[in-house]
């Protein structure tokens, strides 16, 4: 007899054979001290581990006073009964150890959901991180082109009151000549007029040019303040995110490892 999964074709008594399907392997071995030839898909090895264990379990019972009072039926019926119950409790933790390794593995499904996430929102930090640049760009450009549309009216308006001014003084200057003596005082008290407002308005061009240049670089400094607040961020998530991971892989590595341990195990005492 043999357990599922049994890979023991036959068992050959003499020259006479009865085989489910053609032999692989034939070993002689060596049960309840008589000698039997058996076969089967398994290396030799194997079926020697296998006519090791039921020999252990015969030894066992050997020891048992109730054991050696039954006949030979019910000595049979014990053997498979026992065999049967180290099968079912292997299987048993075995299928525990696979629901364990499931839920494992559901957790790492979550932690791969939780990372694309996290990549998603990386790249949507990297996408309002790419906007405000363009904003700033965009901003510095419409600061920039204000800026010369404002100096150009303020030339303009310069140049149209020098131009103004000097028609004045070439009118006045024409005047002068005629009552030179008469508006010699008044012709200075408008030249000394004209060159402060001049220097005025060069002191207006001045200022608005500070001014500009001041919040250009506060309108830098914003920028890049924002910028390092966005890398430290997304650089926490992803150590976060790296961490997570390889504690869970950890736990993963171990549960396999013990899985295999068990399915050995099993493997070596599921036959009968």
């Amino acid at each position: 007899m043999c357990t599922v999964g049994c890979r023991i074709t036959s068992i050959i008594d003499g020259e006479k054979e009865v085989s489910a399907m053609a032999t692989k392997n034939t070993v002689e071995v060596v049960i309840a001290g008589k000698v039997f030839r058996i076969s089967g898909y398994e290396t030799p090895e194997y079926l020697h581990q296998v006519s090791v264990y039921i020999n252990e379990k015969l030894a066992q019972f050997q020891q048992m006073d109730g054991y050696r009072k039954q006949n030979t039926d019910q000595k049979q019926m014990m053997l498979n009964m026992n065999l049967a119950d180290d099968f079912f409790k292997a299987k048993h933790q075995a299928d525990k150890l696979s629901a364990e390794l499931e839920k494992k593995e559901r957790e790492m499904y979550g932690i791969r959901h939780d990372l694309i996430e996290a990549q998603m929102a990386n790249e949507k930090l990297e996408s309002e991180k790419k906007e405000l640049k363009e904003l700033q760009i965009a901003q510095k450009k419409e600061w920039e082109t204000k800026l010369a549309s404002e100096k150009k009216e303020l030339t303009a308006k310069l140049n149209a009151e020098k131009k103004e001014l000097e028609e004045s003084l070439e009118a006045q200057k024409k005047e002068l000549e005629s009552r030179k003596q008469e508006s010699a005082e008044k012709l200075e008290s408008r030249k000394q007029e004209a060159d402060r407002e001049r220097q005025e308005l060069k002191r207006t061009i001045a200022a608005q040019e500070r001014n500009l240049e001041n919040q250009k670089k506060a309108m830098e400094a914003q920028r890049q303040s924002s910028h390092k607040k966005l890398e430290d961020q997304n650089q926490a998530a992803q150590k976060r995110l790296t961490e997570q991971k390889r504690s869970f892989e950890a736990e993963i590595e171990r549960l396999q490892r013990e899985n295999r341990e068990l399915q050995r195990r099993l493997g070596q005492r599921s036959y009968t």
